[in-house]
């Protein structure tokens, strides 16, 4: 969509944000990133060409109000939102305040399965917050100022995941369901499972361990107990970022994108770069 020049990325230094960053700056795009830590997420390391074409701005979503938010989206023709987080700052603090170990896995257990509608944030950073509410928030601010339908990618998440509490998915799907009813959108809800990026090694270890598991699985003819079919089929942050790009350019697509789509879309931005 040619028309479509300037990208806004919240999150864009992140294990994923980066990677959306990279792949719309390929598909010539003007992007600017949003993160605390602004440039200096670089700092200490070799640049990427990539990132070179890229602006970065130092900016706290969390503190800023309406109206310092509203310009960037004004000025952008479509808006990502990409911060998440796996684990709550306030899970490693109950574990730590605890008395005991067994103490604190107990206490752990109890905040993974509350009901988040009901859950009130602790601390500064909580999965409400992160992946719930600062999503919207940007969300709002987008619709707003939409002349036109605008679109808005929200990287939410598939299945469920051992060790993962159940309010990092309630609070993505909460984030869906509000986004959807603002005016003035074209809502993407990427749908990743697992991800792995070469510049992690730990995730690429975990991602071969979960393909080697599905395969077993497949191979057995039945589901494996807890893990969703998306999550033993990892994805690569190269893949999920074409995807977003493309989503983002394409007209038609809209609402949910889930793994075969999102590997459908990334062979399309492959063959447009």
């Amino acid at each position: 969509m040619a028309s479509l020049k300037r990208l806004l990325v919240c999150g864009g230094t992140g294990f994923l944000g980066r990677r959306i960053c990279e792949q719309a700056v390929a598909h010539g795009w003007a992007v600017t990133s949003l993160s605390r830590s602004g440039a200096a997420a670089f700092e200490g390391g070799r640049v990427p060409k990539w990132a070179e074409s890229v602006k970065f701005e130092s900016f706290d979503i969390s503190k800023a109000s309406p109206d310092e938010i509203r310009p960037l989206t004004e000025d952008s023709d479509a808006v990502v939102y990409s911060l998440g987080i796996l684990l709550e700052s306030n899970y490693y603090k109950t574990f730590a305040k605890s008395q005991s170990p067994l103490d604190g896995v107990s206490k752990v257990i109890q905040k993974w399965n509350r009901n988040p509608l009901k859950h009130r944030i602790e601390d500064e950073i909580s999965y409400e917050l992160m992946n719930r509410d600062l999503a919207v928030k940007l969300a709002k601010e987008t619709s707003a100022s939409a002349k036109v339908e605008k679109p808005f990618l929200f990287v939410s998440a598939a299945g469920e995941f051992p060790g993962i509490p159940q309010a990092y998915f309630k609070t993505k799907q909460q984030a869906e369901q509000t986004i959807s009813t603002l005016p003035s959108l074209r809502p993407i809800f990427l749908r990743p499972g697992f991800m792995f990026d070469p510049s992690s090694s730990m995730t690429m270890t975990m991602a071969v361990g979960l393909k080697a598991i599905g395969t077993v699985n497949e191979m057995l003819g039945g589901n494996a107990p807890i893990i969703s079919r998306d999550v033993l089929k990892p994805l690569s942050t190269s893949v999920v970022a074409g995807a977003a790009v493309q989503a983002i350019e394409s007209e038609s697509v809209t609402g949910v994108i889930n793994r075969d789509d999102m590997i459908d879309l990334a062979r399309q931005a492959s063959f447009a770069t």
